[in-house]
């Protein structure tokens, strides 16, 4: 090869170098931006929840000058408006006419005299009308739409005490009825100079109608969904019941202004004349529903509160004044966010899917709420929450539920003690197991014995953790329902066996011939521990009758044996799982030991088992301190194994004998029917974020202990 073919070889040889170390270090911050996306896209989702709440006018709709909306209705067909147009019940549908303003065309008029008085629920199934009738009735219509066209149905109707009606008053003088309804039950009320009188009765049999009266009210409340009447008089806030019987009365501290109840009717809110807004909650007391104050006021309000509606999808109230002010409320912490001003007055409101509806008089204003999920606060995350009927605060984890209008339950501890627990109990497995396996390969196995056992150990690591958990599932955890006594007799059996194996292994060392002691005294110690779980579970009749007596007592043990123990099965399958990586890092940080070192201790007439305690675990311990950290963050983040075995109940508790929940295995489960944007989908996105920021900080702290541990020892 001459120059110029030399020259014309190396070009290429540089230009293809050149191009080979572009595209590597492409592909490398390639692999670095994409893991720089990922963690954008977990943080990015989670940040949601850190803005606040506001609401944002987006248009006003316009009706005739005497109409005035009511509330809004769902049929068949869509959304319409319900208005009282002078005395008529009529109902529009918006029709756009512009950005800002909405024109409300009126598709169906149901005529009325004046002399009736129509009612409409404050909340609930909104397409049932009220309507007191002058010849003492009240009626029950619905309104629908079946077969292209709108009607009223009569569905209930009860007759009135005369002396209620008033009928020589026109309708606006007329004292204002109120009616709320929860299934087939009814509750009517009307409050006159503190009389109060009241009807309650079943739809379908109206004719056992039940009329209660009572006096010296100040405030009242109807609840049709538990058949109770909450009545406040003299200070002394009482309970009825549907036999009008007082299951609870309770002395109040301070005057009630206002009653506010949530749409679920399990909890409500009072505000006293000093704008004090507190929360009751119900409980279930001795079979009565009762309701108890929450401690946690706001006191934050400077003025009374004219409505409060509440949200069905989320744990979010508004408050309105009569000034116009708004503010937003957490209703499980009781958080109050910051206020803003709508600079009109309002005759009623009303929060209808993600918008809040805001009626004066003739007009109806439309506001669209942004930022909802900043409800759900760090309080509500990680502080303990007094939920509707618990009996005190408590971490819950519970984002469904087969009823309406439930409280989600948005607490993070319970996963977060779920992951440590599995992932503590892994490491009192996986430690033992792989620190005993690296300690006896690097210094006690024959070399022909440590180049089958080590590659044959480290290919447990490529096993999926979907087979682990598998073979759990189907194999261990019936193991574990049935013998639980001989599973725990085992483990506790299991290092007696080994510690007493260790003690006799050097007086039989000293009979037997060197070859047969370092390379098949692996197959006699595991010998012994088949031998010994043998033992245990072909006993375990006469241990569970040992540690319980005569058999009377068997239903006490069955009580306690079938205590779910799949925490167990989970300790055991996950501690099986991070071994091989313990065992791998660690093993190598032991072999690795210099063997000078190892012959000075030898020379300073040290034995093989002060050698290795004193000098080649010390030596070796940052490298084994990094494995176990990394195998905790290993078990940590795992999913697959803690998703199949556990029984995934979100339960703050520690006992080994009750289920858990990781937050690794609640994304598995709940990410997917979560919808986009919300409280539910930017929560699950900060247990992934917090996951993230944990699993960072174990490992990065096991790389910098390692290092650091390391330059000590090599120093001293």
């Amino acid at each position: 090869m001459n120059q110029q073919e030399q020259h014309q070889f190396n070009t290429r040889r540089f230009r293809k170098d050149w191009v080979t170390q572009k595209v590597v270090t492409g592909f490398g911050w390639l692999v670095l931006a994409t893991f720089l996306l990922l963690i954008w896209h977990i943080f990015s989702n989670a940040f949601p929840l850190f803005k606040s709440p506001k609401l944002v006018l987006e248009n006003t709709s316009l009706l005739a000058e005497t109409s005035k909306l009511s509330g809004i209705v769902e049929l068949n067909n869509g959304v319409h408006y319900v208005a009282i147009d002078k005395c008529d019940l009529i109902l529009l549908n918006a029709s756009a006419s512009g950005n800002e303003s909405t024109e409300l065309i009126e598709v169906k008029r149901f005529p009325f005299t004046c002399q009736h008085q129509i009612l409409s629920q404050d909340q609930g199934d909104l397409s049932y009308i009220g309507v007191v009738s002058p010849n003492n009735l009240f009626e029950l219509y619905r309104l629908s739409h079946e077969k292209q066209q709108y009607s009223l149905t009569l569905e209930s109707s009860i007759g009135l005490n005369p002396k209620t009606i008033n009928n020589e008053k026109p309708s606006a003088e007329k004292l204002k009825w109120e009616f709320s309804k929860s299934g087939n039950f009814v509750m009517l009320s009307q409050l006159e100079n503190s009389t109060l009188n009241t009807y309650w009765f079943d739809k379908k049999h109206p004719s056992s109608f039940q009329h209660f009266i009572y006096q010296d009210v100040v405030q009242y409340k109807s609840i049709p969904r538990s058949r109770q009447l909450l009545v406040i008089s003299n200070n002394i806030m009482s309970l009825f019941n549907s036999t009008n019987e007082v299951i609870d009365q309770q002395l109040l501290s301070r005057d009630v202004a206002r009653i506010f109840l949530s749409r679920s009717q399990r909890s409500f809110f009072t505000q006293d004349p000093q704008h004090v807004l507190s929360k009751w909650i119900m409980l279930n007391e001795q079979g009565d529903f009762v309701f108890r104050h929450n401690e946690a006021d706001i006191s934050e309000l400077d003025e009374a509160i004219e409505y409060m509606a509440f949200d069905s999808d989320s744990n979010a109230a508004l408050v309105f004044s009569k000034a116009g002010n708004t503010a937003f409320v957490n209703r499980m912490t009781n958080e109050l966010f910051r206020s803003q001003n709508l600079a009109f007055p309002a005759s009623g409101l009303q929060w209808f899917g993600d918008r809040l509806y805001v009626f004066q008089g003739n007009k109806m204003h439309s506001l669209d709420i942004q930022n909802l999920q900043g409800i759900t606060t760090i309080k509500s995350l990680f502080s303990e929450v007094w939920y509707e009927g618990y009996e005190e605060p408590a971490y819950v984890w519970q984002t469904s539920s087969a009823t309406e209008n439930y409280e989600t339950k948005f607490s993070i501890v319970p996963l977060i003690v779920g992951s440590l627990k599995a992932s503590f109990l892994a490491l009192f497995v996986a430690i033992p197991l792989a620190l005993g396996a690296a300690i006896y390969t690097s210094y006690f196995a024959d070399p022909s014995v440590r180049q089958y056992l080590k590659p044959t150990i480290e290919m447990l690591e490529a096993v999926p953790s979907v087979v682990i958990g598998f073979i759990a599932a189907v194999w261990m955890v019936p193991i574990a329902e049935e013998f639980l006594l001989s599973v725990i007799l085992f483990i506790v059996s299991l290092p007696v066996l080994l510690v007493t194996a260790a003690l006799l292994q050097s007086r039989i060392a000293n009979i037997l011939d060197d070859k047969f002691d370092r390379r098949w005294e692996i197959l006699v110690i595991a010998l012994a521990v088949v031998l010994l779980g043998l033992f245990c579970f072909s006993l375990s009749d006469v241990w569970r009758f040992m540690l319980f007596g005569a058999p009377e007592l068997g239903e006490q043990a069955d009580t306690i044996l079938n205590i779910s123990k799949t925490t167990i099965v989970v300790a055991i399958a996950l501690g099986v799982a991070i071994s091989p990586s313990i065992y791998s890092l660690a093993e190598d940080a032991l072999f690795e030991v210099p063997e000078s070192i190892k012959q000075a201790s030898f020379a300073l007439g040290a034995t093989r088992l002060q050698t290795l305690r004193r000098v080649i675990i010390a030596v070796a311990l940052p490298s084994i301190l990094s494995a176990i950290m990394l195998g905790f963050g290993r078990a940590f983040g795992e999913t697959m194994i803690v998703l199949m075995v556990t029984g995934n109940t979100p339960i703050s508790d520690w006992n080994i004998l009750e289920g858990l929940r990781s937050m690794t295995a609640n994304l598995a489960i709940e990410l997917q029917e979560s919808n986009v944007n919300s409280s539910h989908f930017n929560t699950l996105f900060l247990t992934a974020s917090i996951l993230f920021i944990f699993t960072f900080i174990v490992n990065t702290a096991a790389e910098i202990l390692r290092k650091r541990l390391r330059k000590v020892y090599t120093d001293a």
